[in-house]
């Protein structure tokens, strides 16, 4: 299988936090490709080549750095290079996308290097949803590189669940599950299993980007948002924070899928309105990202279930603006993809948001694609296992 290799910022990943000794900055140096030999390592980081040659020891006793030799032109003994183990630790990590659940091998170089996935039907309970995370589980460990370290197990999920219990309450996709205890499906596993919102990685991805206050917005088969100030002040809850979603929409009386009536997911979510804004095309379960190419060259401006669609979603949008007061406001999901759709959103949250003389947020559709919400996700437990090593 092919490695996919992030895109150039994120080499410096998976050590986001400040680093604690020059032994890290050594193995950072290395990782980022700043170095390449003791030498170089001696000149950029300021530091003894006595200290970095007792570093590199370490660092290749811990088999997180190698030295080979490199090719030799010319006379005298060929130089060795330093490269980084990026296979010595790994995560795996699940998450759901669409009607099938996937589960991603990624290593310290933010690779993923193995991937595997199965279908869920729509009618799929606890029982069918772990058996198909224990299956997945163990046909991905099969892969694990020889001489790597699993660091943890994290579940990417939308919907509502609760980080504290290690249960999956709810999501759209599966009405049928209910408070799927994630842990017990590996009770015998010595590594962490860990829970974490999809939206939470990909907003870890934008801060990284650029640090400022974000409220990510999804508006897809389900509704939304995350909200951080940095990488190290991400806004999670222990429970259900963001899910605008089913927010009471007064008149509104349709069933949504958690049980209530007249939530803002039965009126905006692809599951409530993709047959009448697609017709035939629409399957329900279809991926985000074919959904996306359909709707991206339709006229959809005349279409009253999209009109009602973006005057709910502006409203919604608008609101949670008056809450956090966000320096950007990015929005993610096929909805947004149809420039009709996505001028239709600018305009109706511009009026919506001219008052006090404030500035509204700087709006923007999100371009961080699935592979690098996958290295959000992996990123916090790939950094723990790597701290273990550097001691």
């Amino acid at each position: 299988m092919n490695n996919k290799p992030t895109i150039d910022f994120l080499t410096h990943l998976p050590i986001t936090r400040a680093l604690l000794n020059d032994k890290e900055r050594v193995f950072l140096a290395v990782l980022k490709g700043e170095v390449k030999t003791r030498s170089e390592a001696t000149k950029r980081l300021s530091i003894r080549s006595t200290t970095i040659s007792d570093y590199v020891a370490e660092l290749l006793e811990a088999r997180l750095l190698t030295e080979e030799p490199s090719e030799h032109v010319g006379r005298g003994r060929p130089s060795l290079t330093l490269g980084v183990n990026a296979n010595r630790v790994v995560t795996i990590v699940f998450q759901v996308i669409s009607q099938s659940v996937h589960t991603f091998m990624v290593n310290l170089a933010a690779q993923i290097i193995a991937h595997e996935h199965v279908e869920a039907s729509p009618d799929s309970d606890n029982a069918a949803l772990e058996a198909i995370f224990l299956n997945l589980y163990n046909s991905i460990v099969m892969k694990l590189p020889a001489g790597a370290e699993l660091a943890g197990t994290v579940f990417s999920l939308g919907g509502v669940f609760d980080r504290t219990t290690h249960r999956w309450i709810h999501t759209s996709r599966w009405p049928r599950m209910h408070n799927l205890d994630i842990r017990n499906i590996f009770p015998d596993k010595e590594h962490s299993v860990t829970l974490s919102r999809t939206l939470d990685n990909e907003l870890l991805i934008h801060l990284l980007q650029q640090n400022e206050s974000t409220l990510l917005l999804h508006w897809g088969y389900g509704v939304g948002f995350a909200f951080g100030q940095s990488g190290d002040n991400i806004v999670e809850g222990g429970y259900a924070f963001g899910e605008i979603g089913h927010w009471h929409i007064p008149g509104q009386n349709g069933l949504c899928h958690c049980g209530q009536k007249g939530c803002l997911e039965t009126v905006a979510a692809l599951w409530s309105i993709g047959r009448a804004v697609l017709g035939d095309g629409f399957q329900a379960g279809d991926d985000e990202e074919h959904i996306a190419t359909m709707l991206e060259s339709r006229a959809l401006s005349d279409n009253p279930a999209v009109r009602q669609a973006v005057d709910q979603m502006t409203t919604a949008a608008s609101n949670v603006c008056r809450v956090f007061f966000p320096k950007k406001l990015v929005v993610s999901g096929p909805f947004v993809k149809n420039a009709g759709i996505w001028h239709a959103f600018c305009d109706g949250f511009e009026q919506q948001n001219n008052f006090f003389g404030q500035t509204i947020p700087v709006l923007s559709v999100s371009q961080v694609n699935r592979d690098l919400g996958v290295y959000g996700a992996a990123i916090p437990v790939l950094e723990q296992g790597l701290a273990k090593l550097l001691v």
